[in-house]
């Protein structure tokens, strides 16, 4: 593939998209979806309703598995209300039914010289940019949980950019289903487990239909990484023994996360979320604007309430990020790892 295979997208930073002082995770993350909608229905030829499958059934992309990185010294309050957004993306499809997406994406025009060398996940990772890797498969809107992937009909008569072996997320995935282990992501060889009340912790979430359902009447995957933010919150403010303060975890942003999707839910009232946390105390570094103040990695995994089945497994490496002149929130967080003996 070359840079000709990529397309570009643009999204302007309002209000839905950011939290305070800095752009939101969950909204970028249905934008990723939304963008990667639209590049598959443009090599099929159709919008996005028109894509049916050989049956003639309407087909829709479902997630299969998601990763989002932020370069070291990047930060989200980078992007802030009126900043326009360049977001590049390459498509890839193996065996007319998988789809990988590559994404980069900054506040400035993304050169199309600068794509030659992002050829893969590593490559993304390794850049100076915000980037993305996602992977979806297509699926009809037949009702149930578990999907069944389906080949969009214009795929067999049109030609695409074919992989030449499967995506790496969707080989992950099947491991990680199998075994629950998450390979290659943070290796935090010196990292604490966090003292709580048990490891991990289990919380319930109660669905909403209004905002946690999608057009095709089940939890939406895309809202699944900020309700595993709502436990990790929890476990960090009722289940330590040394609780941080509401205003300081608002601080944490994402880094990195990856996520994968097995099974989904359109009946359910209950979502069950089991979470697990370490830290890692920040390297020395002169003063600035934004300090951070440390890393949390969780681990979390969420089931249907009703019968345990395993909708979707995470794990994000969140940073503390603190405003230089937050003098309050600095000493407490100077304090919290005193108490909790992580230094050193």
């Amino acid at each position: 593939m070359t840079e000709a295979d990529w397309r570009e997208f643009r999204l302007h930073v309002g209000m839905p998209h950011l939290l305070p002082g800095r752009l939101a995770e969950e909204p970028i993350l249905k934008q990723l979806g939304a963008f990667q909608w639209q590049a598959v229905a443009a090599l099929a030829g159709q919008p996005e309703n028109a894509v049916v499958s050989e049956a003639g059934e309407r087909l829709h992309l479902s997630m299969i598995s998601v990763e989002l990185g932020l370069p070291a010294g990047r930060g989200w309050e980078e992007f802030d209300e009126g900043a326009d957004l360049c977001f590049r993306q390459r498509t890839g499809v193996y065996g007319h039914k998988l789809v990988e997406g590559l994404f980069l994406f900054d506040k400035e025009p993304i050169p199309d010289g600068e794509l030659a060398a992002a050829q893969g996940r590593d490559d993304l990772a390794s850049g100076r940019r915000p980037w993305a890797y996602v992977t979806h498969g297509f699926i009809t809107r037949t009702s149930g949980t578990w999907a069944k992937l389906e080949t969009p009909r214009a795929f067999l008569d049109r030609p695409v950019p074919e992989l030449p072996r499967m995506p790496a997320g969707i080989a992950e995935h099947q491991s990680v289903e199998r075994s629950g282990v998450i390979e290659g992501f943070a290796d935090w060889p010196v990292a604490t487990e966090l003292a709580a009340d048990a490891q991990p912790a289990t919380f319930d979430y109660d669905v909403s239909p209004e905002t946690d359902f999608n057009a095709v009447g089940v939890v939406y995957c895309a809202r699944l990484p900020a309700i595993m933010t709502g436990a990790e919150r929890r476990l960090l403010r009722e289940r330590l023994q040394v609780p941080l303060s509401e205003p300081l975890v608002a601080c944490l942003a994402t880094t990195h996360r990856r996520v994968y999707y097995f099974a989904n839910a359109s009946r359910e009232t209950c979502l069950r979320l089991r979470v697990a946390a370490r830290f890692r105390v920040p390297a020395a570094a002169a003063p600035a604007r934004v300090r951070t103040l440390g890393s949390f990695l969780f681990r979390t995994d969420v089931h249907r309430a009703s019968d345990g089945v395993l909708m979707a497994s995470s794990l994000v490496e969140r940073a503390l990020r603190v405003l230089g002149q937050s003098k309050p929130l600095l000493t407490e967080a100077e304090r919290w790892l005193a108490r909790m003996q992580v230094r050193g």
